[in-house]
């Protein structure tokens, strides 16, 4: 199975993507595309945010190697990312200073040729924490950010217990969660300006071994872009996103050749500010796939400012 993303929205963002091809282990460490729309290089003014994402990937197809879609297999997912994220409105290395937590919950229902449907799931992701996260004002209405998620191994299920993890007392289902801890540093740059959100946000992954399979995955690099224009209360505007992992990955050791994966989509972003709370909507097409599930997405995200006790 290849693998799960999980993403932090407002500064790291949350979840999703199987892949039972050329690879064992689940999700992706980055929900692709989840930081569309976003300022990558800013934090919000000091306070506490609430900010949740629901995520829909409806209809995924399995692609080979060759980007070519292998017909039969076919994945729905659904995921609710509620996030808590505190702009602590202290300095540290003259860059403002935040923090985030959160926990999906996700749903699947997968279709393998040769094994069969109906494969259903509920269950809770890896816990994500964003120990620290650290935005720089640049001259020129730039903004820089830095930050680090950390995925836990806490998740409800994973390849151990489930009949994919070879124990036939478990229905067939995709497991909601990795078996193993990620990290995930982030860089984001923003240039904001009159109204106009010039962003990319990068992400590189690294996952310790899963200890049941004794897989190894690759790292992995993921990109979120965006172009928006905000004219009074309404956001318009562009997003991309891309994922390439950079190595194969290996089992007990011994290099897994064909498990790196691509993947570039694009779509409109379109949001409302109803003040103070706020809505944005974001819908990528599949441009891309290789050796993963590919095909469109959308997500819709509410963030509401929860105030400031420390003021």
């Amino acid at each position: 199975m290849k693998k799960f993303i999980l993403a932090l929205c407002l500064s790291m963002a949350v979840v999703m993507m199987v892949t039972p091809v050329s690879a064992m282990e689940l999700w992706d460490p980055h929900l692709r595309g989840v930081d569309e729309g976003l300022a990558a290089g800013a934090i919000p003014p000091p306070g506490f945010y609430f900010v949740n994402t629901t995520y829909y990937m409806p209809n995924l197809n399995l692609y080979d190697n060759s980007g070519h879609k292998v017909p039969g297999t076919d994945l729905f997912v659904f995921v609710e990312s509620p996030v808590l994220l505190w702009s602590t409105g202290y300095k540290f290395l003259c860059a403002d200073y935040g923090m985030a937590i959160a926990q999906p919950i996700v749903y699947t229902n997968i279709t393998i040729p040769g094994v069969g449907s109906g494969g259903v799931n509920w269950g809770t992701f890896n816990t994500i924490l964003v120990p620290y996260i650290l935005s720089w004002k640049l001259p020129c209405d730039f903004r820089i950010k830095t930050a680090l998620s950390i995925g836990l191994n806490d998740g409800s299920s994973n390849l151990s217990n489930t009949i994919l993890g070879g124990n036939p007392s478990k229905p067939f289902m995709a497991p909601s969660a990795n078996d193993y801890y990620s990290f995930i540093p982030e860089v984001g740059i923003s240039w904001l300006h009159n109204g106009w959100n010039l962003s990319a946000d990068f992400f590189f992954s690294f996952e310790t071994k899963d200890q049941y399979t004794n897989y190894q995955s690759g790292n992995q690099f993921a990109a979120d872009y965006t172009i928006t224009k905000t004219c009074g209360k309404w956001t318009f505007g562009l997003g991309a996103a891309q994922y390439t992992q950079v190595n194969n990955d290996s089992s007990a050791g011994v290099t897994v050749p064909h498990t790196q994966t691509a993947m570039y989509t694009m779509g409109p972003i379109i949001g409302y500010n109803f003040g103070p709370c706020s809505l944005q909507g974001t819908y990528n097409f599949a441009l891309y796939s290789a050796n993963q599930f590919g095909g469109d997405w959308f997500l819709v995200r509410l963030v509401v400012p929860l105030g400031n006790p420390c003021k």
